[in-house]
């Protein structure tokens, strides 16, 4: 890391930890020793868990979490192959992604942009260049990854009514030495190796260690295009006393992306007819490239008092880095020759650097012959984002595009940058939540979060002020469960969350921010003994407070500078059902169908890029008997058609590029060959789907052609 973690700020947990357990009870010396907690046994099949804290911190069954959740387990993550955030995503029930490039990558769910991401529970900022999740993250490094979907402003802050991505880290629990050896090959010379593994570090094991590491080089069904990645991460767990552990853990994670693309392709030839390329078509160079840096170290303490209370703080330091040489083409070339198309060059570095602290009480409680809990907990949050371009001079004509092969000559670039971007983020913010049984089948869950939002963000294209934000919001939270019996609970809740924006009015004041409001209802069940989780939910999303232009009139007087005003814009509402877990001994599945409609403050449909409806289904099933060592699976995802607007010339003449419905289909098949080595196979489209991903702006990528991997592993 190229900055250290502050000393009073690695402190904190420490004296949060000294300061509270003064007044906790002395457990007596002939105490049972609590048993080591090991996530991956948290759940009751190897696709369902018993417990999430992701929608409220609570430690709350899925059952009885008033929202809609989807939790992808390790064991999930492993059967598909599911490598990358976007390859979970692509499989979560209501999310839908999509890219401006081969680097930059959108998701969204409800129609919103996802923008809230969580380590075990505490807030970070979003992508840099896209303003949602990196989608490069590994997998490799997380114990499972969980995603709410609505308003989550009582656990993110600032964000929109989308969804919030919780990602669980690994710790070392394993008291004798284990691990888990993986080689990947895979289409388009894609081969990766990983190293999962534990020892104890000291004899009676309260002291441990766990590393992973990753190492990834792939090339691409786009032409010129590869991608080297490297990833590590280590962990040390210490039980300081059979009631306290302390965590101290460090990742980091490298992308190093060649040929990559800018934008996309040519739509339309120059007489206004559409283009047709093959999939591998790129606007590369031989030169682009696109490297990103992300490295984060934190500290976590967990105390348990003797009362049945519970202490959990943690810092944390994330540092983001990016080095980008890009090109893209524009224009509309000539059908005939190839000829017409424009360059365009850019270089940029940009570097982001956040600290967090957290900390929270868990105090459950008996009142009336009823079980209830209380938290409350205090974070903060402190971001610096810089970015920096670099001018060039005079670039050579494209030529004729047909004949493109990404050799085209690198402009010079100036060395020293110019000031693009800046952003200073401080959120403060206090929260509570309580869970009390009303009665016997009915529970009430009521929360909130007050936060203080001061930021001050400057963007060179934007005008040469400053933005000043200095907002203070409540976010309230409120849930109600009805258990319908011992299977089936039905439940309603309400949730806000908040997003600063950085549009004008006409005086040069700011628009209010944004307000994403989330009412669901539905049923959800528990079955089997907790092994299937299902769930049926109808949603109401709203954001209030959105921009629009202000025909006609500028920010103080500027015609450079188009106003905005605020209306209370968008609506989405939907349906979600889901299942995941065992129904039955060996097998496993997971299905998600969605469907929304979206509409803007006149009642028009609006974002039409995104499918309406999506079908998210895996399942795998272990053969019985003699053929226990094979096991086979399939998944299927699907989504409905979709469309945008694109110009169709230079005269500004639209046409509607419409994507018709999409299915994919994946096979997969594992062998055991003893209770160390397995051989798993993953096939991906294998139907052969050709189809484009469409963004806002019309730019247009392929979907990947069919694609299969192997993947040998060693468990000790």
């Amino acid at each position: 890391m190229s900055a250290a973690l502050p000393r009073r700020t690695l402190w904190l947990p420490l004296l949060l930890h000294t300061g509270l357990s003064w007044s906790a009870e002395t457990p007596d010396t002939d105490a049972v020793v609590l048993e080591t907690v090991v996530v991956t046994d948290s759940g009751a099949s190897p696709y369902a868990v018993r417990e999430t804290s992701a929608a409220t911190r609570l430690n709350l069954s899925p059952r009885d979490t008033p929202q809609s959740l989807t939790t992808f387990t390790r064991e999930r993550i492993e059967d598909q192959n599911l490598q990358s955030l976007r390859d979970v995503l692509d499989n979560t029930t209501g999310v839908y992604s999509y890219s401006y490039d081969s680097e930059r990558v959108v998701f969204s769910a409800r129609g919103f942009t996802i923008d809230n991401t969580l380590y075990d529970g505490v807030p970070v900022a979003p992508g840099l260049n896209t303003g949602s999740s990196d989608a490069s993250l590994d997998t490799a490094l997380y114990e499972r990854i969980e995603i709410v979907r609505g308003a989550t402003g009582l656990m993110s802050g600032a964000g929109n009514p989308s969804a919030a991505i919780n990602f669980v880290r690994k710790h070392a629990d394993a008291r004798t030495p284990e691990g888990m050896l993986t080689l990947t090959a895979a289409s388009w010379n894609d081969l990766r190796t990983t190293a999962d593994v534990s020892t104890p570090l000291s004899a009676d094991g309260r002291v441990r260690a766990r590393a992973v590491a990753v190492y990834q080089h792939r090339d691409s069904y786009m032409d010129l295009y590869e991608n080297e990645k490297r990833v590590f991460y280590g962990v040390v767990d210490a039980d300081l006393t059979p009631i306290t552990r302390l965590s101290l853990g460090y990742d980091d994670q490298a992308t190093r992306p060649q040929g990559n693309t800018w934008g996309s392709f040519p739509l339309f030839f120059s007489d206004g007819s559409r283009t047709h390329w093959r999939r591998s078509i790129t606007t590369a160079t031989r030169w682009s490239y696109w490297n990103n840096d992300t490295r984060t170290a934190f500290a976590e303490l967990r105390h348990r008092f003797g009362n049945g209370w519970s202490l959990r703080s943690s810092v944390q330091r994330r540092e983001t880095d990016g080095h980008s040489n890009l090109f893209y083409v524009y224009g509309y070339p000539d059908r005939d020759t190839g000829e017409g198309l424009f360059p365009y060059a850019y270089r940029s570095e940009d570097a982001g650097r956040q600290n967090t602290a957290d900390a929270y009480l868990s105090a459950p409680f008996t009142w009336r012959g009823l079980q209830h809990e209380w938290l409350i907990g205090a974070t903060g949050s402190w971001l610096r984002g810089d970015a920096d371009e670099f001018a060039h001079g005079e670039m050579a004509d494209t030529g004729n595009f047909y004949d493109w092969d990404g050799s085209y000559p690198e402009p010079m670039f100036e060395r020293v940058g110019t000031d693009i971007q800046r952003n200073r983020t401080r959120q403060r913010a206090a929260y509570s939540a309580l869970r009390l049984a009303l009665a016997e089948p009915l529970k009430l869950i009521v929360g909130a979060r007050a936060t203080r939002y001061r930021a001050e963000q400057y963007y060179l294209y934007d005008g040469p002020e400053t933005f000043q934000h200095d907002h203070d919001r409540i976010t309230p939270y409120a849930g109600l469960i009805y258990d319908l019996g011992s299977q089936w609970s039905a439940f309603g809740s309400y949730t806000q969350i908040f997003k600063p924006q950085n549009l004008q009015q006409a005086d040069g004041t700011y628009l209010d921010p944004l307000d994403g409001y989330s009412q669901e209802v539905g049923i959800k069940g528990a079955h089997f003994g907790g092994r299937l989780n299902t769930a049926l939910t109808v949603f109401d999303t709203r954001q209030d407070h959105v921009g629009v232009s202000d025909v006609g009139r500028y920010v103080n007087d500027d015609p450079t500078r188009p106003a905005y005003r605020q209306a209370d814009g968008t609506r989405t509402r939907g349906i979600e059902a889901e299942a995941s877990g065992s129904p039955l001994h060996g097998w496993n599945l997971s299905l998600g169908v969605s469907h929304f409609r979206m509409q803007d403050g006149d009642g028009e449909t609006i974002r039409r890029y995104v499918p309406r409806s999506l079908v998210r289904a895996f399942s795998s099933y272990t053969l019985p008997g003699d053929w226990q060592a094979l096991t086979l699976g399939g998944n299927l995802n699907w989504q409905s058609a979709s469309e945008v607007e694109a110009a169709q010339n230079v005269q500004g003449d639209v046409q509607t590029i419409r994507q018709g419905s999409v299915p994919l289909l994946g096979l997969m098949a594992r062998y055991a060959f003893d209770a160390h080595w397995t051989l798993q196979v993953n096939g991906n489209n294998l139907l052969d789907r050709r189809y484009y991903v469409l963004d806002e702006y019309a730019n247009l990528a392929y979907g990947a052609p069919a694609n299969v991997a192997a993947t040998l592993s060693y468990r000790f």
